[in-house]
């Protein structure tokens, strides 16, 4: 798809738009009365019973709103499902919604493309869009918007059968815990509520960080004249290194992150996390969930991205000569000219853009590290007083000491299917 250029221009002046519409299906008598609770100066969903480890709070949801604009651009623009490049859908949920940030940006996106009747719905357990938080956060007046206020672990969910072109399951693993221990469950739901032929689409982020170790990308191949599938991956490979990402394959080094802060962060949240029926890395499960709903869906599609959080030094400097490529070593003769030395593995450094996003993905892993706080301490037994001093040296060390130069990265990615159509 085209790139999403202004969509982020402030519309927060609106008010919400006469078709929009909130509905709530009987919360628990403790939401329904007292939404939100204060805990350590952050603001959490009051809801005892409910696992999600992550607050509510303004700081909070624009972690949420800079992690999701940065997919808008990785992912060039709100969904990366093909069916909707040149017809866009006419009615789309996004599961979890929150503050709706990607349903607003969807919608803005479409609109600037001519297409301004889609119907957005959006679902979540407590309202967040122009109540509560912020009064003023919400739909743009011409966005036909509508909120159902529903706690998704009761299921059926509050909507009607073959309903939507497009579901969005955008960062939801932290949210329904219940997903890593029984996603048939929830598969059911979306299936049941989406057309046959519609898409479903999951963005997903890893809490864990790993390092990308040296090695340069695939040299370009020449394709068959009957085969354009080598010529997309290049494509794909060429959109993300203008971008400053990398694109993930089966042979892509990883290793742990040698960054001390990260190594610890690591072990807590892992641990944490764990504990509460989630994993910290989401993004290795979400294809096999889709294989095994292959008999209602076709045309499987994902695509995953590395995002190093900063320059590293090898793609500057090189590791003595010695790179690797598709996980195997070997000696980088060549004195790389043209684009790849001017991106990666060797050259004049990052492009201001791609500074920019990468800058934008450190300060969403800071900001969650710090959202973590609660299940991090108990972890690590920390007091207060020692939390806030390790997490001062942290976020001294990766956001001013280019403590991540060695390439610790955010790992991302989408998935997509349609339904079947019989």
């Amino acid at each position: 798809m085209t790139s999403n250029d202004n969509m982020i221009a402030s519309s927060t002046e609106g008010s919400i738009a006469p078709s929009s519409s909130s509905i709530s299906t009987k919360p628990s008598s403790t939401i329904a009365t007292k939404p939100f609770i204060i805990r350590n100066s952050r603001t959490y969903i009051n809801e005892p019973t409910l696992l999600y480890p992550l607050p509510v709070d303004l700081a909070e949801l624009h972690r949420q709103s800079l992690r999701t604009l940065m997919l808008f651009q990785l992912f060039g623009g709100p969904t990366t499902a093909p069916e909707f490049s040149n017809k866009p859908p006419s009615r789309v949920l996004e599961v979890g919604c929150g503050s709706a940030f990607w349903s607003m940006m969807c919608h803005r996106y479409f609109a600037q493309h001519g297409h301004s009747s889609i119907s957005f719905t959006g679902l979540d357990i407590v309202p967040l869009v122009g109540t509560g938080l912020d009064q003023n956060w919400k739909p743009d007046k011409d966005m036909r918007w509508r909120f159902i206020q529903h706690d998704m672990r009761r299921t059926p969910w509050p909507l009607p059968d073959n309903e939507f072109d497009l579901i969005m399951v955008k960062d939801m693993t932290m949210c329904l815990t219940t997903f890593m221990r029984d996603p048939q469950t929830l598969f059911e739901e979306y299936l049941r509520m989406l057309k046959p032929g519609g898409v479903i689409e999951f963005w997903e982020s890893d809490h864990t960080v790993r390092m990308l170790r040296p090695h340069v990308l695939k040299p370009p191949v020449m394709s068959k004249p009957d085969s354009d599938s080598d010529d997309s991956s290049s494509e794909e490979e060429d959109d993300a290194e203008k971008l400053g990402a990398y694109i993930m394959t089966n042979n892509t080094p990883l290793s742990a992150p040698l960054n001390p802060f990260l190594v610890e962060y690591n072990g807590w949240a892992t641990k944490g996390l764990d504990a509460l029926g989630v994993s910290p890395v989401p993004c290795t499960l979400i294809g096999p969930y889709l294989l095994q709903e292959a008999e209602t869906l076709m045309e499987l599609r994902s695509k995953r991205l590395a995002v190093p959080l900063s320059e590293i030094r090898w793609e500057r400097e090189g590791v003595g000569g010695v790179v690797t490529k598709d996980g195997k070593s070997y000696i980088d003769s060549m004195k790389r000219k043209g684009k790849g030395a001017d991106a990666k593995g060797g050259g004049k450094g990052l492009s201001t853009s791609q500074a920019a996003l990468r800058r934008t993905a450190l300060e969403t892993v800071v900001g969650l590290i710090l959202a973590l706080e609660p299940i991090i301490r108990e972890v690590s037994g920390k007091s207060q007083d020692e939390w806030d001093g390790w997490s001062g040296k942290m976020m001294n060390d990766l956001l001013r000491d280019g403590g991540t130069s060695w390439g610790e990265c955010l790992e991302v990615g989408a998935w997509s299917a349609r339904k079947k159509l019989a």
